[in-house]
């Protein structure tokens, strides 16, 4: 029997408590006082005190978030006062893709090196690349489950978010969706289409053949997507919302296709959280179990929606539309925005303004604090399938007119 025990196949979790130890001695005289590893979901995998605050969850999300976007970043760090504060190293494999983090709450001084660059050792990178292996998944890399719609040729498109203050881009993308119907099918009318997703009734299949064609899409570029990052938000309808089985599809989506799951997310409407708030608590206690961020649109600061500001999946706000246009008119929609402008940064979340219709409407919102904007006069949508020819990290030239404009979902299911 003692034989048999010394040959026993290690797991995966032995082989990282292992690797733990191993770090923790390479690391030992640099003011190391606690250590912990987290997978790309942000789920602790081992924590030398066993114990992890708020504040600490907190900033491994906004490392995660970080690190996920910027590929040749190789720390994240938020000081906590008198030279000690948190670290956060990417645990990237030698592809360069992200599987995790090793964070570390440590005497800045003693851990050496400026920003970005503590501890840019070949030693300890060895060690993060090993980290990333015993990280890395072990599901086979087939294509995400197919979903249909009947006689419906679906062709996702992007929009990227815009840098207020900088002009620049983000690499965060809107994903929207032109439904064609096929010429021997009955034609169905925008308004139609819409309604037959948002009924509960229809389980969200909609929303599964949105989320199967983003899923392969990315697996079949993840090579490019390791090098330049990208995120994407895809919106909710309430028919996926209210449907225990596209929980079960979007998981299933996403381990199969085998992508960081922190470069996508979901968009639920205010309307929703105040009509189904069981329901969209139950979908973003979902997201933050797998990885994924959740974005709140068409948000105006309502009172029913506060509760589920306290849920870590939550990272972005995207102001109403109609607030965002009657702002420089009306003061109460000018106080509104700046509310949650003021409130996002205090909450850790980014914001977003959309129908900017004006540079001086830009240039109020940027002032305010805003970070990011949004619209068709902006920065016109394109395909997804031609993000890989023009790269991620390139302008999107604005095609005038297109022809037609893809539609958010929610009123925003088709063409």
């Amino acid at each position: 029997m003692r034989a048999a025990d010394d040959t026993t196949i290690k797991s995966r979790q032995t082989k990282i408590e292992e690797l733990a130890l191993e770090i923790g001695n390479a690391l030992s005289g640099c003011g190391i006082y606690r250590m912990s590893i987290h997978d790309g979901t942000g789920s602790i995998r081992w924590h030398s005190t066993g114990t992890m605050d708020q504040a600490e969850s907190a900033f491994v999300l906004d490392a995660l978030d970080c690190l996920a976007l910027e590929p040749s970043r190789l720390s994240f760090e938020r000081e906590s006062g008198q030279g000690r504060g948190l670290v956060a190293f990417a645990a990237r494999d030698p592809r360069g893709a992200l599987h995790g983090a090793l964070v570390v709450d440590a005497n800045l001084r003693s851990l050496g090196g400026r920003t970005d660059e503590r501890l840019a050792l070949p030693t300890f990178a060895r060690l993060l690349n090993r980290l990333a292996l015993r990280l890395a998944g072990t599901q086979p890399r087939n294509s995400a489950p197919a979903a249909e719609l009947e006689g419906m040729a679906v062709t996702l498109y992007v929009q990227q978010l815009l840098k207020l203050r900088s002009t620049g881009r983000t690499r965060r993308y809107e994903v929207l969706l032109r439904a064609d119907t096929a010429e021997s099918a009955p034609q169905e009318a925008p308004h139609d289409l819409i309604a037959r997703a948002e009924d509960p009734a229809s389980g969200g299949a909609l929303d599964k053949v949105v989320l199967g064609e983003l899923c392969n899409w990315l697996s079949a570029n993840r090579k490019q997507l390791d090098v330049d990052p990208a995120a994407f938000t895809v919106n909710l309808s309430s028919g996926a919302l209210l449907s225990e089985s596209f929980l079960e599809f979007a998981e299933k989506a996403l381990r199969t296709a085998h992508i960081n799951p922190r470069l996508l997310g979901f968009e639920i409407r205010e309307q929703q959280v105040r009509q189904h708030f069981d329901a969209v608590l139950r979908f973003v206690k979902f997201c933050e179990r797998v990885g994924c961020h959740v974005a709140i649109d068409d948000f105006t600061f309502h009172s029913d929606v506060l509760p589920l500001l306290r849920q870590r999946a939550v990272r972005m706000l995207k102001i109403d539309a109609s607030l965002t246009v009657a702002a420089l008119k009306d003061k109460v929609a000018q106080a509104q925005v700046a509310a949650i402008s003021h409130g996002a940064r205090v909450l850790g979340m980014h914001c977003v303004a959309k129908r900017i219709e004006s540079p001086v409407a830009r240039q109020w919102l940027s002032a305010i604090g805003v970070d990011f904007a949004q619209g068709f006069l902006l920065e016109g949508p394109l395909p997804i399938t031609e993000l890989a020819s023009l790269r991620l990290i390139e302008p999107v030239k604005r095609v005038a007119d297109p022809e037609p404009a893809p539609a958010r979902r929610s009123s925003r299911h088709q063409v």
